[in-house]
């Protein structure tokens, strides 16, 4: 899946301090402001929800108040040199390694470049959702400002709380924690279009629409792709290839290709699209003429490619067309000797019809097309070996390995006594193939 490349945004007013006084701090101003705001008379006074924002705000920031995301661990090891660090370990979280330093109220996560990607927090002063409690706050001064005094305030505070999203979004995201990231990215994109900021962020739009993809939540990510598509943003190109995934995940494939459609009418050149759409009609099985030009319009794009001559050899193959099939598996191999799903596409179409005329041959009753079947059977038979063998040793992939020695078994079995050569074929990957063990198509 495509990593977020979204730059970095810092905290502003950030301070140097000790964290357990950050805390104890925060926690007497929001005192003193929850009190203010309970209180009938303050309650009239837009100050009032303000400092209530802005005390939520910094019980928020408490914990990390001194450090930002991109921050290097000695940096923050430094910033943060009253707290003690009660544990280092190595994590490794979504098939990401961190360094992982636990103090008593919060992990920060460490990237391999040694700067800071993400925090948890693990201990927090007041167990409320303080983002949610500052933004109502806000809309709160709004509503007893009548004369408009605090607007600019408010709109300052609604942008760095933007950034307070955008940063749990962007730390959620790198601890693989997917759901609540796309969550915090709508939250940023809602405060942006804010009446009073009217800025519709079709980045934050689009995020929250990928972080949903990645999450499974399909019918999310539909709402968040289609509304960056409705504003014109759709990450060149990527968002119409996401969101034609998100329709196949929901079995809408008539979906899935108009997305994929209006995505390669705007983008003839995008692979993304070209792949998606290319898959798409291979896996719905129709329209094969369609999925021609569309796999030749990506091979003029990207013509060094193995993988697209290996699609357009299956799209022959499920023609019947076995000669047009292996001329453009041979091509995928041509263009990359190492690509061994070409030598084993190969090999697969030579066997299969030869398993086919097998088939043909047994209901067969005349003697001479009988005959002539099983000469043309055993010349494909051949016609495999070649290939098989040729991916069996490109390919490091033990389980490939063990499907292509099943299948040179079979067919040096057969011929086992026409030579020593074939013999000795026989007996290598049989006994390959006693050692894993994977069946396939036994004769």
């Amino acid at each position: 899946m495509k990593k977020l490349l979204i730059a970095l945004i810092l905290f502003t007013g950030v301070q140097v301090g000790a964290q357990t006084k950050d805390v104890v701090d925060a926690l007497k101003a929001y005192e003193q402001a929850k009190k203010n705001a309970e209180n009938p008379k303050r309650a009239t006074k837009a100050k009032t929800w303000l400092t209530l924002a802005d005390a939520y705000a910094q019980l928020y920031d408490a914990p990390i108040k001194s450090i930002w995301l991109g921050t290097s661990q000695m940096e923050a090891k430094v910033l943060l040199k009253d707290q003690r660090i009660e544990k280092s370990e190595e994590v490794v979280i979504n098939n990401t390694p961190f360094l992982a330093d636990h103090y008593s109220d919060k992990i920060l996560y460490y990237g391999q470049n040694g700067t800071l990607a993400a925090w948890e927090i693990t201990y927090k002063a007041l167990d409320e959702p303080l983002l949610e409690k500052s933004y109502d706050a806000l809309n709160e001064a709004l509503k007893v400002d009548d004369r408009g005094r605090v607007t600019n305030d408010v709109i300052a505070h609604l942008e760095a709380l933007k950034t307070r999203y955008y940063n749990e979004a962007m730390s959620s995201y790198a601890l693989g924690k997917f759901e609540v990231a796309s969550y915090d990215f709508e939250k940023a994109a809602d405060i942006a279009v804010h009446e009073i900021i009217g800025d519709i962020d079709t980045v934050f739009i689009y995020y929250a629409g990928l972080t949903a993809f990645m999450a499974k939540d399909h019918d999310r990510a539909i709402e968040f792709f289609n509304k960056a598509l409705d504003h014109d943003y759709d990450g060149e190109g990527d968002a119409y290839s996401y969101l034609a995934e998100s329709y196949k995940a929901q079995s809408n494939i008539a979906m899935a290709k108009e997305v994929l459609n209006k995505g390669f009418n705007k983008y003839p050149s995008a692979q993304s699209i070209l792949v998606s759409l290319i898959n798409t009609y291979l896996e719905s099985n129709d329209d094969p003429m369609k999925i021609l030009d569309l796999i030749h319009q990506a091979q003029i794009n990207e013509p060094d490619n193995a993988t697209l001559h290996y699609a357009e050899g299956n799209v022959w193959k499920n023609l019947g067309e076995l000669d047009k099939a292996t001329a453009s598996y041979k091509k995928s191999v041509e263009i990359d000797p190492t690509y061994y799903f070409g030598y084993f596409a190969i090999g697969a179409a030579h066997y299969d019809y030869a398993v086919d005329l097998q088939a043909k041959a047994a209901e067969e009753m005349d003697d001479t097309k009988y005959e002539a079947m099983v000469k043309e059977l055993e010349t494909n038979l051949e016609a495999a070996i070649t290939p098989f063998e040729k991916c069996f040793e490109a390919t490091k992939d033990q389980e490939i390995k063990s499907v292509v020695a099943e299948y040179l078994k079979n067919i040096y079995f057969r011929f086992r006594e026409k030579s020593d050569e074939y013999m000795a074929g026989y007996e290598k990957y049989n006994a390959y193939s006693q050692q894993t063990s994977t069946p396939v198509n036994p004769e």
